[in-house]
């Protein structure tokens, strides 16, 4: 099980928001954590200052070494899909081979319609730029590192045909959706099948907390990933470092993670600050396996 970090590049100063933003990403690094994650908004939606992810990306690829770089996500219907393939091979040239590529089709209306695109369109929108993405990236970019963030059924399975990796955010408490489909996801995915999850560490939470939910998680056994985000995603930089490093010293053991992938593992005392201690002691996570 692989552990990621993600943040909004939330601030009132977008300059000091992309220092920050950088100096959070050494700071990973330093942590071992495998992968960190920017994401994309457009005019300040959801208090985001980040419209264009992979020119900040590429700044982090000169002050890291070994960290993955990804974007979760680029709103793929605003884009011209061949030049994000050119500027995402450049990225991936620089960064040497470190670009995780995840993209979505948007969540703002506002942002379409700012974009002569129409909102209710998207998912037929990125099916068709996914085509001609994949068909641009460089080869094995293209082939091992394109991640499709969706909750719907449909994606999910349009993903797998194409054997693009899934980042879901769904809840777990969805009513076993999130479980089909990725089930499903399994069983036809081209190549090797990539799944991440995308959860949210509540401000408030104990650690003891946080592992029972991971744990108890019903999607956790169909993902190789887990990448994490302080909540609510406006939190001050000082917020992000905490969460980062309680996460990478008391959670991750818990994950069935022998160890970071660069850097020594740190392995300490967990935190039960609160009525819910942890229910289950460090255990490797069974993924289902399927010959490719």
């Amino acid at each position: 099980m692989r552990l990621g970090y993600l943040t909004h590049v939330t601030g009132d100063d977008p300059s000091r928001t992309y220092r920050e933003t950088i100096r959070l990403a050494e700071r990973a690094e330093e942590l071992g954590y495998d992968s960190f994650w920017v994401a994309q908004h457009h005019d300040g939606h959801l208090g985001g200052r980040l419209p264009s992810p992979l020119v900040l990306l590429a700044a982090v690829a000169e002050r890291t070494r070994l960290i993955r770089l990804g974007t979760a996500v680029v709103a793929l219907p605003l884009e011209d899909p061949r030049r994000l393939a050119e500027d995402a091979g450049v990225l991936d040239a620089l960064s040497g081979g470190r670009l995780e590529l995840g993209i979505g089709a948007g969540a703002d209306p506002d942002a379409a319609r700012r974009f002569g695109r129409h909102h209710d369109d998207r998912h037929r929108d990125t099916v068709a730029a996914l085509d001609v993405l994949l068909e641009t990236l460089p080869t094995a970019l293209a082939a091992q590192r394109v991640w499709w963030a969706t909750g719907s059924a449909s994606s999910v399975d349009a993903a797998a045909v194409r054997g693009v990796g899934v980042l879901s955010g769904r809840p777990p408490s969805s009513h076993g959706g999130v479980v089909s489909d990725l089930a499903r996801y399994w069983t036809y995915a081209r190549g090797v099948p990539r799944v991440a999850l995308s959860r949210p560490l509540p401000a408030g939470h104990s650690t003891g907390r946080v592992i029972d939910e991971l744990l108890a998680d019903p999607a956790l056994p169909w993902a190789g990933e887990i990448i994490v985000q302080a909540q609510p995603s406006t939190v001050r930089a000082d917020v992000h470092d905490e969460v980062m490093e309680r996460t990478a010293r008391f959670v991750r053991p818990f994950l069935g993670v022998a160890g970071p992938a660069h850097g020594a593992a740190v392995v300490e005392a967990v935190d039960t600050d609160d009525d819910h201690p942890p229910a289950m002691r460090p255990r490797p996570v069974l993924r289902p396996h399927r010959e490719v």
